[in-house]
């Protein structure tokens, strides 16, 4: 009968788990002053768990087990163990910032033990009326250093998967992280880690949890915690206002419910009826500001505790408000009365054998070299800090860097810049605390390109290209098929980029980024390209939106959105596309766009977002920009003929006076210089002169006349 009743409640927690968090509906009164998300969905989540029958009967049993060892534990409040408890941060994500570094998640670690050891400072600020109060609960955490099946690993599992952004049903979370991440592909048990699930999304909350049960969640990663990346620490993504979130939802993990009672409704007047099952907090309705003056209930009489009307405790940790800084005794039995019983497999995780099983009673050794920077592609001269992300235990470091400066380094995390262009490997030596040494060089791992970039105007069709990535476009595709060169359609010449976006998975993201640009010397730019694509069906959200950096690519700025209801530029169709003339749809996007974009290390991209669509092409990207030097004579005095080119290009100008060191540049439709001539016989009037095109590929070029007085440009065609 066990067997069966342990069954029946697995797939309850499977089925009920998976719908619960089932709206992405905001609640503004269960948001923190100044926020845009709820701060806490555990109640919302726990009540919904709570709708079957029999597992809401054996929750109901589950609490009477705990409050009997809380009652034993209150009349033995001698010093106790040091519980410790093992850490897994499941860091799921696109590709974007919430894939955030192991500093940042190293600094939420050290946030748990400073506030659940009684460490932090602000404890000795607390109201008057709680004055001695703050409660050192004697637990303390540890990123494990076991994963399941025993290999080594550092704490942190990272999984690359859309679904961080829909956080509507954690169930689907947990799946992509159990099925994708990059430590161990299976389940990491609940009663033996505090797993920490990383997301963009967690339902439009900052974070959430269960409390113990035996019913729902137990020994499955569900008996964990979702939060949102800016609310990890207090570095990286987040901030100190938002670092403690954490700190309350393991409160909730440890058994412990909001000040107001069991439920997400602060500031609700009939919370005066409820009670979170602790003495020593006086009765409130919950705030979602730092008010210290709040006192919301007149029966804060509680057991005797309490023998007057109190303040409330606003400035406990499962309080809403900024300035929580503290837990009281009677809050600390609870939870250590949780980590004392079997209920949801919580007296497992703090087991000795458990703590050898995940490797904390021993000390962590050195098993793995890794390294990680914010971007691999940089522009030359720019500044990169190279993050040490070995593990464990690492005391010293010894960095090589060829054709980097400085070359070498003996920092955990320094800061390096590259002059040339090209792609260069890094090296990376650690040592741990006894002694061990690991070796690995990373090739290829960091990618340098031109600063300043090509001139404009830059034209491509994608016609002497046979594939990307290549010298002149990147291409990411954290999760999506990828852009690829196909001569299947096109609006001019034979060949496009397609986007094989009817096989991606939706919310998959894919960018088309271009090589540096030199725009420093225009006085302004304009960006026209072409595109093809088609819809299955009505519902679909797919979208492309274009952006431009004036860093090389270390920041990026929307520049253009083309949404959802008017990306179409054919029928809805299940079938694959070949579109055609009318097809395809041009956009222009003006100077003005670009007015603060005249840099020498200009980037633009193109990012396309699934939403189950069909498949896009994308042709004839055109960037022009005009010459700040007497812009006028652009195109006037300065002809090719004949254009097209077939043999010699033959040019012909005017020039009213004598040009100081003129001479002649030939640039290809990448702003790539091709050749370049001094013109040392040039007169007054009318000159001529001849070139050899038999050097040069079909395609468009720019030909530019420079001298010290004037830059005039004009372009032909080579067939």
């Amino acid at each position: 009968m066990k067997i069966i009743l342990s069954s029946i409640f697995f797939l309850i927690q499977v089925s009920l788990f998976s719908q619960a968090i089932d709206s992405r509906k905001i609640d503004p009164a269960n948001c923190r002053d100044g926020e845009n998300i709820e701060y806490c969905k555990t109640h919302k989540l726990m009540n919904k768990l709570k709708k079957d029958p029999e597992a809401y009967r054996q929750f109901l049993e589950n609490q009477l087990e705990l409050k009997k060892i809380v009652s034993q534990i209150s009349n033995n409040p001698s010093s106790r163990v040091i519980y410790t408890i093992p850490l897994v941060f499941h860091v799921l994500h696109n590709g974007g910032v919430e894939n955030i570094s192991r500093q940042q998640i190293e600094d939420a670690v050290a946030i748990l033990n400073r506030d659940f050891r009684l460490q932090n400072a602000d404890a000795n600020n607390v109201q008057s009326t709680f004055s001695g109060m703050p409660a050192d609960i004697e637990v303390e955490f540890k990123l494990a250093t076991k994963a399941p099946n025993g290999q080594c690993f550092s704490g942190i599992t990272r999984t690359l998967s859309p679904l961080t952004n829909s956080g509507a049903n954690g169930q689907n979370q947990i799946s992509a992280i159990i099925s994708g991440n990059d430590v161990y592909n299976g389940t990491w048990p609940g009663n033996k880690y505090l797993n920490i699930m990383v997301v963009n999304d967690a339902d439009g909350a900052a974070g959430y949890t269960t409390t113990p049960n035996n019913g729902w969640t137990s020994s499955t990663m569900g008996n964990g915690i979702w939060v949102l990346h800016d609310y990890v620490g207090s570095i990286g993504t987040s901030d100190a206002y938002s670092s403690r979130t954490l700190t309350h939802e393991v409160g909730h993990w440890l058994n412990l419910e909001h000040l107001w009672g069991p439920n997400n409704n602060p500031g609700t007047a009939s919370s005066c009826s409820s009670d979170d099952y602790v003495d020593d907090t006086p009765r409130c309705i919950g705030v979602t500001s730092c008010n210290l003056n709040s006192n919301t209930c007149s029966n804060d009489i509680i057991d005797g505790y309490w023998t007057s009307d109190v303040v409330d405790n606003v400035e406990n940790y499962m309080e809403y408000s900024y300035c929580n800084k503290m837990f009281t005794n009677g809050q600390k039995n609870r939870m250590r009365a949780t980590l004392m019983s079997s209920v949801g497999g919580r007296s497992n995780v703090v087991s000795t054998s458990n703590q050898t099983a995940t490797g904390l009673n021993t000390t962590p050794t050195l098993c793995a070299v890794d390294i990680r920077v914010e971007r691999d592609l940089v522009c030359g001269g720019d500044n990169i800090q190279f993050f040490d992300e070995s593990y464990n235990n690492i005391t010293s470091w010894n960095w090589t860097f060829p054709n980097g400066t400085p070359s070498s380094s003996t920092q955990q995390n320094p800061i390096i810049s590259y002059s040339g262009s090209g792609s260069f490997d890094v090296t990376l030596e650690v040592t741990d605390a006894i002694g061990n040494t690991m070796t690995q060089t990373f090739t290829d791992f960091i990618s340098v390109i031109g600063n300043p970039g090509y001139p404009p105007p830059i034209y491509e069709g994608f016609e002497t290209i046979s594939s990307i990535p290549n010298n002149d476009w990147t291409v990411s595709n954290p999760n999506g098929p990828g852009f690829e060169v196909v001569s299947t359609a096109f609006h001019t010449g034979s060949q496009s980029v397609k986007l094989d976006n009817s096989q991606g998975t939706n919310g998959s993201i894919d960018e088309l980024i271009s090589n540096t640009i030199d725009l420093s010397n225009s006085a302004a730019a304009s960006i026209s390209f072409k595109y093809a694509f088609a819809k299955r069906n009505s519902g679909n959200t797919d979208y492309l939106q274009v952006y431009a950096s004036k860093d090389c690519g270390e920041t990026w700025f929307m520049r253009k959105n083309i949404s959802s209801s008017i990306i179409s530029t054919m029928p809805n169709t299940n079938a694959g596309i070949i579109p055609t003339g009318s097809d395809w749809k041009s956009i222009t996007i003006g100077p003005n766009s670009f007015t603060n974009y005249l840099v020498s290390n200009f980037r633009f991209k193109f990012k396309f977002v699934n939403g189950g669509g069909n498949d896009f092409f994308i042709d004839n990207i055109n960037l022009s920009g005009s010459v700040s030097i007497d812009e006028t004579e652009f195109n006037q005095g300065l002809t090719v003929h004949p254009n097209p080119v077939k043999d010699n290009i033959n040019i012909s100008f005017y020039s009213i006076s004598e040009l100081t060191n003129p001479a002649l540049e030939l640039y290809d439709a990448m702003g790539r210089l091709v050749s370049s001539k001094k013109l040392n016989h040039l007169v007054s009037g009318a000159n001529e002169i001849e070139m050899s095109s038999s050097n040069l590929d079909a395609g468009w070029y720019l030909l530019v006349l420079k001298s010290q007085e004037k830059t005039i440009t004009n372009k032909f065609l080579k067939n």
